[in-house]
């Protein structure tokens, strides 16, 4: 019976080890050590320190940042995993909270003006909503790359109604990530221990 249990410790070991090593966050900056840099901005963005987790993207109002990752030919067919921890940062606690989210597209290639959207990345854990102003919630979705792939793009969003002033509503991002694996439930171990 220990054998049997031993084995098994072994094989889920080796198990959650190759979703370790089957990728690689394909983000450039994704911490924001280097401020915005590899990121597109619209809006009120920026880069800060948040109490007790470090650097995180912070976005006001109905701003947005995102970034292009270039997917190779050998990547269709496997898993890309979108995953960030999200929080929302209120001052008006008889308002609504704002609703920060995690949003994406499967593009073709080519001039990325002239890219064409394959797939919009929604749903799942994507918007998964922090309860009280100031709590981390993981976001997160795993999306199967359709033939003719070769970008993908992944949104940090504030969620913050247009008319709420960015004193009274911002929404921080920390640890952005787009993942690869094999199968799915590769990829699912790896959300499962994503902290």
């Amino acid at each position: 019976m220990l054998v049997r249990i031993l084995s098994l410790i072994f094989i889920l070991s080796l198990a959650v080890g190759s979703a370790y090593t089957q990728s690689n966050n394909l983000l450039k900056n994704p911490n924001g050590d280097d401020g915005l840099q590899s990121w597109r901005a619209f809006g009120n963005a920026s880069v800060s320190d948040c109490i007790g987790t470090g650097k995180c993207f912070s976005i006001h109002q109905d701003g947005f940042v995102f970034q292009d990752i270039n997917a190779p030919e050998t990547a269709v067919g496997t898993f890309a995993v979108l995953i960030s921890f999200a929080t929302i940062e209120e001052t008006n606690p008889d308002g609504p909270l704002g609703r920060p989210y995690l949003f994406g597209y499967f593009m073709s290639s080519g001039e990325l003006r002239n890219a064409t959207v394959l797939s919009n990345l929604t749903g799942q854990e994507m918007a998964n909503r922090p309860s009280a102003s100031g709590e981390w919630v993981k976001q997160y979705g795993i999306f199967k790359i359709p033939e003719k792939t070769r970008r993908i793009r992944i949104f940090l969003r504030s969620g913050c109604p247009k008319t709420t002033t960015s004193v009274n509503c911002a929404s921080h991002f920390r640890e952005p990530g787009i993942f690869l694996f094999t199968t799915e439930d590769e990829a699912k171990l790896f959300v499962g221990s994503y902290q």
